[in-house]
């Protein structure tokens, strides 16, 4: 292989052949897999099925070109596509033609937003996402798309709906329009698809089945007793057309282009670390993968594309079928590519149920019941965060869901570093090693001493808390405290407001005839200490290298230090 494409793709180092005829089988796969799973998010997305096909095509191909992941498959998905109904839904009518160029809009104004992000190189802003944040969205987000599809799954005579409650009180008035037929190929198909998925998880059971499902429906001519099939599907590869964004329809898109943005990000992150850990000859690179997923979907909306993003389970495909290089990306381009010019007329009769079948057993997956539950055992404020992520998402809309997560978790966030903690020690017995007397049952408390570490920076979030709770527990000491030693080795860094503090902590503690040391203070810190002159007025003999220096220190009445290395460092 020449250098060039080994230093642009991320190729193993013995790829050759073999690795050819991988990519070349895991790409026939994935195209076989990915032309049913487009049509049924093309009709989520609230647009015809043809238009899935079109974002399947060239976000692909640009994707695979730019990527830093061989194994990750961009595309039409279930989240993305809810996202774009749910954003899209209260400017027009889903499939008319208004609505449809809001959605390819849509998809452009979340590449532009994706490619400055990744030129301006803040591939670091996944870390909003928390994962609980991200685990209840996208377990909400699954339960929204599994009751999507209860009209066409079951044939209901149901108007669509904005909000999971609108949606479950209409199901409720018209369960009794349940259409037999429609509800009976329907639910066959999702149970032959999960009993495909656990007794032949190597073998095209969906492919299969969906080909006999419409040879079927075109033989018994079920259509004419009221099986909803997708219909004509226009001929060819999507014509090139400039994407017309006006002022106002850019703002009214721009929230949720903003999660989409995100979210699709943090997925293609997600999923490329994944297959890269397990084969080690490439890392992902989150500056380029937001180049990659940008100009992929701008790219993409210049040929009729909806917003795309990455698929766990295609991209499994992938990496399952042996696909090592990006050769399998641009196979299933032309699979796909060939479908449009030459098969889709063959689609005609394939059934709208048996497509609403394929997004419910694609996305019942996602709902993380696995990660609710480790939270509530683990880390009940983690598990807060998700719960609330996923009720804001259930019942005030995507977008929402995910700023009410990132809020809450910045206010778990700010509430932890200005409630940092701060832990009263004692001399396990014995040793020289000294513990949290909380955690320590049998920790030695001396009542003429009050030892205390602090395990944050001291800044001006949690200044007023460090200088307030260390006299409230000499205050509980007594007057027979003679002495405040801070273990200040966990003090990372110390801004104005945090050195205000201690000198504060300083005076009033001497004001009380009680002295304060401070043992273990890192390089940094000192140094800060020294250029405000606190270090002076407190007096080197008020700095310890250890704890048990400066207990030593004031048992011995000001005597030997018992150290070879100065604790201050400075003149």
């Amino acid at each position: 292989m020449a250098r060039p494409l080994r230093f642009w793709f991320p190729l193993p180092p013995d790829y050759g052949w073999s690795g050819v005829r991988g990519d070349v089988l895991a790409g026939l796969t994935l195209g076989v897999v990915l032309i049913p799973q487009a049509m049924a998010y093309g009709l989520l997305a609230g647009v015809p099925a043809v238009y899935g096909l079109y974002a399947a095509l060239v976000p692909l191909l640009v994707y695979t070109l730019l990527a830093s992941t061989p194994h990750v498959s961009v595309g039409p998905t279930a989240l993305a596509s809810l996202l774009c109904l749910s954003g899209i839904g209260h400017l027009a009518e889903p499939g008319s033609p208004e609505y449809i160029a809001y959605a390819v809009v849509l998809a452009g104004l979340t590449g532009l937003i994706q490619l400055a992000f990744g030129v301006l190189r803040m591939g670091g802003m996944v870390s909003l996402l928390s994962r609980p944040v991200l685990s209840g969205f996208v377990s909400a987000a699954s339960v929204l798309i599994v009751t999507s599809q209860l009209k066409p799954i079951l044939g209901l005579d149901m108007p669509r709906t904005a909000y999971l409650y609108e949606t479950l009180v209409e199901f409720g008035r018209h369960v009794g329009s349940v259409h037999g037929p429609t509800a009976a190929l329907g639910l066959s198909t999702l149970a032959i698809l999960i009993l495909g998925k656990r007794f032949l998880p190597r073998a095209p059971v969906m492919l299969i089945w969906i080909v006999l499902a419409t040879v079927l429906v075109y033989l018994l001519r079920l259509d004419r007793m009221g099986i909803d099939v997708v219909g004509d599907i226009p001929e060819g590869l999507p014509a090139f057309n400039l994407p017309i964004l006006d002022a106002e329809a850019g703002w009214q898109l721009l929230p949720v282009a903003l999660v989409l943005a995100l979210i699709s990000f943090v997925e293609t992150l997600s999923i490329g670390n994944s297959f890269a850990t397990h084969h080690g000859y490439y890392r992902i690179q989150p500056n380029r993968e937001l180049i990659a997923l940008g100009l992929s979907k701008i790219a993409g909306s210049f040929f009729a594309a909806i917003p795309t993003s990455a698929s766990f389970s295609r991209s499994a495909v992938v990496e399952e079928g042996g696909g090592r290089g990006p050769l399998s990306g641009a196979i299933a381009f032309l699979l796909l590519g060939a479908v449009l010019l030459f098969f889709t007329p063959l689609f005609y009769y394939l059934p709208l149920t048996m497509l609403a079948a394929v997004i419910i057993f694609s996305v019942g997956k996602l709902f993380d019941l696995v990660e609710m539950r480790r939270l509530w055992k683990l880390a009940p404020r983690e598990f807060a965060v998700l719960f609330v992520t996923f009720l804001f998402t259930l019942f005030a809309g995507l977008q929402y869901g995910i700023a009410g997560g990132v809020a809450l978790s910045l206010f778990f966030m700010f509430l932890r570093a200005a409630r940092p903690h701060l832990a009263e020690l004692g001399r396990i017995p014995g040793t020289n090693a000294f513990r949290n007397i909380a955690r320590f049952a049998d920790a030695e408390v001396d009542p003429d001493l009050l030892i205390v570490r602090f395990d944050a920076e001291l800044y001006f979030g949690n200044a007023e808390f460090f200088g307030d709770r260390i006299l409230a527990m000499a205050e509980e000491k007594g007057p027979q405290l003679r002495v405040v030693i801070l273990d200040a080795h966990t003090i990372n860094d110390l801004d104005t407001t945090g050195l205000h503090a201690l000198e504060q902590l300083h005076d009033k503690l001497g004001s009380r005839r009680i002295e304060l040391y401070l043992s273990g203070v890192i390089g940094p810190v000192r140094d800060i200490l020294y250029r405000s002159g606190l270090m002076e007025r407190m007096g080197v003999g008020s700095h310890f290298l250890s704890i048990q220096d400066a207990i030593r220190h004031f048992r011995e009445e000001g005597g030997g230090r018992h150290w070879d290395l100065p604790a201050v460092q400075h003149d």
